[in-house]
């Protein structure tokens, strides 16, 4: 028999432990933390995920409206074959061309193979879309999780409190909230070592380009800096929170703090690359 502070289950430390009924989640998630004289780290860390996901708000576990792959329901198929190619992902949400806020469907790769063989033929994307799912950003994720399951769907878009679309979460993110992450042959191996690089131009000092995704956590750790993340969680959304609505991001600069951002890569509503001067 092994000895209770073995790795293996002890008859004795087993029965101990299972001796105590937890009455509420705290107390349920402390049996579980304590657990970890019986089982396995990785199984307690699932467990613990397991506990956690009522607590977790949909919007802590969402891909943000800026950092989405989407398409436009008028795009042309040699158009959304590109983004297909590059973004290696296999659903994507179709945004209205009339209202580009809000979201009208999901298109499905394979719903494309039928039309590679002729890619110069015209698709019209609205007859192939799948129609949407919507959660609020307020739902707790296991609702979540227990709805994407029921409806056999892995994708639903991500609304805030007018209705308009702020995110997209897949049931990828939710399990990885349970097992961890998930990489798969797409992802990068140290993605996070491209987030943010020295500037190269001998003229600048204390000098960085920062990928507009990065966390903001990660941002400060980095770069010893002090950012909230309590409203917003990357660079790129803390610099389009700071502006608010204007009509070209690409060279907006922006002073936070000792800070001083200037937008140098961007599209209409995107910020994709900024360089940061700590001044």
């Amino acid at each position: 028999m092994h000895e209770e502070s073995g790795p293996s289950w002890g008859m004795r430390g087993l029965r101990k432990w299972l001796s105590t009924a937890p009455e509420t989640r705290d107390e349920l998630l402390k049996l579980v933390q304590d657990s970890r004289r019986f089982l396995e780290p990785d199984t307690v860390a699932m467990l613990e995920g397991v506990l956690d996901l009522p607590a977790t708000k949909i919007r802590e576990v969402m891909t943000p409206r800026t950092a989405m792959i989407s398409l436009q329901e008028d795009d042309q198929l040699l158009d959304i074959l590109h983004t297909l190619v590059e973004s290696a992902h296999s659903r994507f949400p179709v945004f209205s061309s009339d209202q580009p806020d809000n979201v009208v469907g999901i298109l499905l790769a394979k719903d494309l193979l039928p039309y590679l063989t002729e890619p110069s033929n015209k698709v019209d994307i609205r007859a192939l879309m799948r129609q949407p799912i919507f959660v609020p950003e307020s739902a707790r994720s296991d609702q979540v999780l227990r709805m994407l399951k029921n409806t056999q769907t892995h994708i639903a878009v991500v609304i805030d409190e007018y209705g308009t679309t702020s995110g997209l979460v897949t049931l990828e993110d939710i399990l990885e909230e349970i097992v961890g992450e998930i990489e798969d042959e797409h992802d990068m191996v140290d993605e996070e070592a491209q987030f943010i690089i020295p500037d190269n131009d001998p003229q600048t000092a204390n000098t960085w380009l920062v990928q507009a995704l990065t966390p903001i956590e990660h941002f400060n750790n980095v770069l010893d800096a002090d950012f909230s993340d309590d409203e917003v969680e990357t660079v790129g959304g803390l610099l389009l929170q700071e502006m608010g609505l204007v009509s070209d991001l690409q060279g907006q600069i922006i002073e936070l703090e000792n800070w001083q951002f200037t937008i140098i890569e961007a599209d209409a509503r995107t910020i994709h690359l900024i360089r940061a001067v700590r001044k």
